[in-house]
């Protein structure tokens, strides 16, 4: 896949108006590239387009709908021209513990991480797969969505299906011109973890990574062929432990989470 030239035509960045989205939004257009902003957060996107040195389209659209991405689809296309490439960065993350949190919230986490996903690469893929050139339909998940934590047991089943199911549309999609990415980052100094009432304390595990740590390395790792990308050794060495032994993680997690 990494040998195909990467297509030409418009960037769309879901939660835009923030965070990791609004760093990749202002990263890709620093580079040249058109960038469409999509958010719920209307005063965010305005404050995110202000930063943005290319020509750009501002969207209001709520992932977990999915007329309303659908809709954003066409219009984004008509305002810019055809999409070529998405960094799905749209998410919301909820602490407590996984017998009190709410049902509320457990719902609320699997419509906006996973659902939001889903609905954006359906309604997307339909343009990736007619670009002329290599599409980049890239999903944010976490490390959360490779091993539960502790106080985080609702995000990280959100995320463990944006794993899944970037992974099983990535092989759906083999041979094609689209190419598909899960990212997952460290804990994030980003405005959705400092408006924590409490960070769990596995946190501990990790310094804070900024957003631009983050997405200066997904911007490297999209250069690269891993389709699951880790931001930092810690990360990497933390799944391949997991992998060979689980038991050992196990002590890690639960010591730190004390």
């Amino acid at each position: 896949m990494s040998s195909k030239a990467r297509a030409h035509g418009t960037w769309v960045v879901t939660g835009a108006a923030s965070g990791f989205g609004r760093v990749f939004a202002r990263k890709l257009a620093a580079r040249g590239e058109r960038v469409a902003l999509w958010d719920r957060d209307p005063e965010g996107l305005r404050a995110t387009r202000a930063q943005l040195s290319t020509p750009s389209h501002v969207q209001h659209v709520d992932v977990t709908d999915a007329a309303s991405v659908w809709h954003a689809a066409e219009a984004t296309r008509d305002a810019l021209g055809p999409i070529a490439h998405v960094v799905n960065s749209a998410g919301i993350l909820r602490v407590g513990s996984a017998k009190d949190l709410p049902a509320e919230d457990y719902a609320r986490m699997m419509q906006v991480n996973f659902l939001g996903s889903v609905h954006v690469a359906q309604a997307l893929l339909p343009q990736l797969e007619g670009a002329r050139g290599r599409s980049t339909l890239l999903l944010i998940a976490s490390v959360a969505g490779l091993r539960g934590f502790p106080l985080l047991a609702g995000y990280s089943a959100s995320k463990f299906a944006v794993v899944g199911f970037g992974q099983a549309l990535r092989d759906e999609l083999a041979g094609t011109n689209v190419d598909v990415r899960v990212l997952c980052p460290p804990p994030g100094d980003t405005p959705m973890v400092r408006d924590l009432p409490e960070q769990p304390p596995v946190y501990k595990l990790s310094r804070m990574f900024t957003a631009e740590e983050v997405v200066d390395a997904a911007m490297k790792g999209l250069e690269r062929d891993e389709w699951l990308m880790l931001v930092d050794a810690k990360s990497k060495l933390l799944h391949k432990v997991g992998a060979l032994a689980p038991s050992i993680v196990d002590a890690i997690v639960r010591r730190a989470s004390r």
